[in-house]
């Protein structure tokens, strides 16, 4: 999928004609509507009719509902608007066919929740801004979120976040939708009390996914920074994610284009069933597995929602399979062929205290630079994949440090070299692998100290001599083949799966090298249901 299919043009326009438009204005002491299409009850102001209603003004306990046809496209623009509600939703929509919440330019607008969740005439109003329908975010102007004992905004269809400068604060989830969560622009802080972004449709497994193509997300949750119960795309923009538990997660497949992902705080970093990364910048930091390929959430083998090769990944449905999604089982021995990370792209620097790549089942690297400050325990790896699968490196640089319990290196299969060395060193020491010729290949400072190096560039050949120099030790290396280990205690294909318990003191930096890019990691677009609307 791509932005085009994901938002209409009036998603993206978030102009309106004021002349033509109702207008709303609150207050306590009594609402007043000018224009057709609203009325007033109390504190309730509803909108039964499509068209544009401008609201601005106050009400300290109160609600705005959107209740029209079915067919109705309705325009809310918030203008100066605040609305507080102890007892369901400051902002309900019970039906239209879509409804775009504008942000007026420039204007400051709040929408608050102090109640617990509610069973009212609209079903279970679980958060600030409710909507049964299709929601649009967008506009110039601010808002502000909030649920003290729910969720922040819950959208039990499609929603698209566009534009505006958004802060949501939340006990729950800040952001919740059954089908999609859309982001597109906007800057959007989301505190969270379980989840930044969730999105999970218990009676469709295509859907419950979450697409980023632009914007910028700054999320700290007490659970996962973003949950999708299908799969995860991004595209583009910046996201900041300091979390509980994983940084980002989708049940199926997790693909990262570009942009910018900096976890900076975890459990495990990002984690899917599948984890093709082939653009961007992605930095992880992580208590346990910085990126973890988990395979499909039934735990079977052989059952796949991807296909891959070295230059592409096309996403397909995981309902082909019949399978219902659960939570990801990691920690298995053997390998899962429903599990794989692919890196063909872009730059990721991963600082873990468990394993720094996980795959259950193979990893296949292309291009890209790959980066790890692996564990400080032998009970895990820099590098770990499935017993009997393979870790083929074809393209692309990878300097990846940690203990040497486990440690395991690329297998005799790929097309690259690799050298898997026993050379220690403390946090801040420079790792640096020159040719014979004294060209520095690659570069990378671990964060902690370290028992072995796994390194990979191009260039690195059968047949030819290396040096990888640790501070100021020096091993010198010759190729006898496409690969080399003067590891003891190197694994030949997958290592049992450990839990390390340490959190890395900080992001590990690296020197900027070559690494291809050849293709990106697609969701397919008969997995979606855009509504061209």
């Amino acid at each position: 999928m791509d932005a085009s299919s994901q938002f209409t043009d009036r998603d993206l326009d978030a102009s309106y004609d004021e002349s033509g438009a109702t207008r709303v204005e609150l207050a306590d002491s009594g609402s007043k509507v000018t224009g057709g299409g609203a009325s007033v009850d109390g504190g309730t102001v509803t909108i039964t009719e499509g068209g544009t209603y401008v609201v601005s003004g106050s009400l300290s306990d109160g609600r705005i509902v959107v209740s029209a046809g079915e067919e109705d496209k309705v325009q809310v623009v918030l203008d100066g608007a605040s609305v507080g509600s102890s007892s369901s939703a400051a902002l309900v929509v019970t039906q239209a066919d879509k409804v775009f919440l504008t942000l007026a330019q420039g204007s400051q607008n709040t929408l608050t929740a102090s109640g617990a969740d509610v069973e009212s005439d609209y079903g279970n109003v679980d958060g600030a801004v409710f909507s049964k329908s299709d929601l649009t975010i967008n506009g110039d102007g601010s808002l502000s979120v909030s649920s003290s004992q729910g969720h922040g905004i819950v959208c039990r269809d499609d929603l698209r976040l566009v534009d505006g400068i958004v802060d949501v604060s939340a006990a729950g989830h800040a952001i919740q939708a059954n089908d999609s969560v859309r982001v597109n622009g906007g800057a959007w802080t989301l505190t969270a009390g379980t989840d930044g972004i969730h999105a999970e449709n218990d009676e469709d497994p295509s859907k419950g996914y979450v697409y980023l193509a632009g914007g910028s997300l700054g999320i700290t949750a007490g659970s996962d920074g973003i949950d999708a119960g299908s799969v995860l795309q991004v595209d583009g923009g910046s996201v900041s994610v300091a979390a509980q538990d994983d940084g980002l997660h989708a049940e199926y497949d997790l693909a990262i284009n570009g942009g910018s992902v900096n976890v900076t705080q975890s459990y495990e970093g990002v984690e899917g069933a599948r984890v093709s990364i082939t653009g961007g910048e992605t930095s992880v930091v992580s208590s346990d597995d910085g990126l973890n390929a988990a395979g499909d959430p039934t735990g079977s083998t052989g059952a796949t929602g991807v296909t891959s090769s070295t230059d592409s990944t096309s996403v397909t449905d995981p309902a082909q399979s019949g399978q219902a999604p659960s939570a990801p089982s990691g920690g298995m021995m053997g390998s899962d062929s429903s599990a794989s990370i692919l890196i063909s792209g872009g730059r990721v620097v991963v600082n873990a205290g468990g394993d720094g790549i996980d795959s259950n089942g193979d990893l296949t690297i292309t291009g890209g630079e790959t980066y790890v400050s692996g564990p400080t325990g032998d009970g895990d790896g820099a590098v770990d994949y499935g017993d009997g699968a393979t870790a083929t490196i074809s393209g692309g640089i990878v300097v990846a440090a940690g203990s040497a319990g486990m440690a395991e290196g690329f297998s005799a299969s790929s097309s690259q070299g690799s050298m898997l060395v026993a050379a220690s060193g403390d946090a801040g020491d420079v790792v640096t692998l020159k040719d014979s010729g004294g060209e520095t290949l690659a570069s990378f400072s671990p964060a902690k100290s370290f028992a072995c190096v796994l390194a990979s560039a191009p260039g690195v050949e059968s047949g030819k001599s290396y040096s990888l120099e640790v501070g100021g030790s020096s091993t010198e290396v010759t190729m006898d083949g496409t690969t080399y280990s003067d590891v003891s205690a190197a694994m030949s294909g997958g290592a049992p799966q450990g839990g390390g318990g340490q959190t890395g003191p900080g992001q590990p930096g690296f020197a900027p090298g070559g690494g291809s890019t050849s293709g990106d990691a697609r969701i397919d677009p008969g997995l979606l249901s855009p509504d061209g609307r």
